[in-house]
């Protein structure tokens, strides 16, 4: 149903829109200069090229005045890309947020049940209320290295398995010759694919010279070597949605989370709701960065003299890594372990189990 004008002219049109495999529902609202929020009727769309297009011709019949329209987007898995992209391509504004943000303004409001119906809506609400920044699509260069990289880890996790798998069966009661060799030829395969991403990367970064001089920041961190500095871009597209470092910290899984309720109290911990390859390719280097950089160590020790478990001492390591390549990135310089100004500080928080 189209939104129908009003004496007073909107400030605002946006369309919240929520996405699944195969549809999408979109919400048109509106914002007067009275602050009053108004609300169009959802509508469902084909998550297909037909689907945007009708999208477009729906949100034209919808707006009442030339006033700009602003999408709306949660970046749910891979499905928003194509719609995203769409968007872009036709000149619209759009804005991409990540789930974490999502939830915390839901938490904000009164709104208890979930609907596709109700979240397009809330996208749309949050919108109207708050100013977002602009989505801006990844360079073909980081789409390609976020596939690459997630194809060499997927690959390595293979990789230990069949590793795993061989090793047990050799050792086990008359083992199958046959068998064995079978188990051989695809650790070998393994091994030539492997070597042939590699060189797919090499040659990637060969033809970008500018991303390669940005992640050579990042391997200036003892203990960072280029295929995590690579996993960390590409998971984070170049940390373009990561607005601050706590954002970051909860688009890894990384921020700290604490229960409790009256007399009950649990220990601190990781909340693990984010990018598991990120976690995944922050833990060697954590582990790593405990023998040969100084200021890691330092600060793993500080946090061992409270905590009697080094466990959380190697999480708060990887998030103070994490953190690091972030501001490197952004402010696009190398490590400098002597520069420790007094106003940026980190606070050492750690998780206690």
């Amino acid at each position: 149903m189209p939104v129908t004008s009003s004496p007073t002219a909107p400030l605002k049109y946006v369309v919240g829109i929520d996405i699944a495999k195969d549809t999408f529902v979109a919400c048109f609202g509106r914002i007067d200069v009275h602050q009053q929020l108004r609300f169009g009727k959802e509508a469902t769309f084909d998550n297909t090229s037909a689907g945007f297009a009708a999208l477009l011709l729906w949100t034209a019949k919808q707006q009442a005045t030339a006033t700009p329209l602003w999408f709306v987007v949660e970046a749910t898995g891979v499905y928003y890309e194509a719609l995203a992209y769409f968007l872009s391509d036709n000149e619209q504004a759009l804005s991409v947020l990540l789930p974490n943000k999502v939830k915390h303004f839901a938490q904000s409001t009164e709104q208890k049940s979930k609907t596709d119906q109700l979240d397009a809506r809330l996208l749309c609400r949050l919108g109207l209320e708050r100013a977002l920044p602009a989505w801006q699509p990844p360079t073909p260069a980081l789409r390609q290295l976020r596939a690459l990289a997630r194809e060499r880890q997927s690959l390595k996790r293979r990789g230990a398995r069949l590793k795993t798998q061989r090793h047990a069966y050799d050792h086990s009661y008359q083992p199958d010759t046959r068998t064995l060799e079978r188990l051989a030829v695809r650790q070998q395969l393994l091994k030539q694919q492997l070597k042939a991403i590699d060189q797919d990367l090499a040659d990637l970064l060969k033809a970008e010279p500018e991303l390669a001089r940005k992640l050579a920041h990042l391997t200036s961190v003892p203990g960072i070597g280029l295929t995590t500095a690579i996993v960390v871009v590409a998971e984070t597209n170049g940390f373009v949605l990561i607005e601050n470092e706590r954002q970051l910290a909860s688009y890894a899984g990384l921020d700290v989370v604490q229960r409790q309720s009256g007399l009950s109290a649990q220990a601190t911990r990781i909340s693990r709701r984010g990018n598991v390859h990120l976690r995944q390719a922050l833990y060697l280097p954590a582990v790593s960065s405990l023998r040969y950089n100084p200021q890691q160590m330092a600060f793993y020790a500080r946090l061992r003299a409270r905590q009697p478990s080094g466990k959380p001492g190697v999480i708060a390591v990887m998030r103070k890594l994490l953190l690091l390549c972030f501001s490197l990135w952004k402010n696009d310089r190398p490590y400098d372990p002597h520069y420790h100004p007094a106003h940026m500080a980190e606070k050492e928080v750690a998780p206690t189990t």
